[in-house]
């Protein structure tokens, strides 16, 4: 077995995750929506749910990055700040301790590659989203807004809480003027209603 067909299995099984169940004692800590994490470059965050975002520590309107679920939190560099969009439960372990256990063990190649995959992922979509008009811009978060939360016209039509028209324009990156206008115009083929709280898919 090559390494990247040992790699592709490890992650298809999901080891990374259970190995870090197995050789932590995650601590579960819980952050409300609107919450803030001040995370330092010496931690990594086991999310286990909820919705984070990266926002710029200079520019805090600038979303960087998102995390959702399942994912793994891990920086290099400076220290990151982290906004909760949606009730998310994580765990910190210290940096070094992970990457000695992972090292005896033969698995931190495997960890690295896991975390660059992730972040080239993120800049695929963010190359999707700059390519793209401002209206399509808009579409694609909203599709995957509605992927995200399984929104159905009849059987879940509600959008989540956070969505308003300037986190909609954070997102899409494009001024709150031109997403009001794009919405307006949704709302008047009858795809979306936002006289509601929260949003309806319609």
């Amino acid at each position: 077995m090559t390494f990247l067909e040992l790699h592709q299995f490890i992650k298809d099984d999901s080891l990374i995750d259970s190995w870090l169940k197995k050789n932590f004692e995650l601590v579960p800590q819980t952050i409300e929506m609107g919450q803030e994490i001040e995370m330092s470059h010496e931690e990594v965050i086991i999310m286990k749910n909820g919705l984070l975002l990266q926002e710029n520590m200079e520019k805090k309107s600038n979303i960087e990055r998102f995390f959702a679920d399942q994912q793994i939190i891990f920086t290099t560099r400076e220290d990151l700040l982290l906004s909760a969009l949606e009730t998310t439960t994580y765990s910190i372990i210290c940096k070094d301790d992970l990457f000695d256990k992972l090292e005896q063990q033969q698995l931190l190649h495997h960890f690295f590659l896991q975390v660059a995959e992730d972040f080239e992922r993120d800049l695929e979509w963010e190359r999707t989203l700059i390519s793209a008009y401002p209206k399509e811009r808009v579409e694609i978060i909203l599709a995957k807004i509605v992927n995200r939360y399984h929104l159905d016209p009849v059987k879940n039509p509600m959008f989540p809480k956070w969505l308003k028209i300037y986190m909609l324009a954070r997102f899409a990156k494009c001024s709150v003027t031109k997403t009001s206008m794009i919405v307006n115009e949704l709302v008047e083929k009858g795809a979306i209603n936002v006289k509601s709280t929260p949003w309806l898919l319609t």
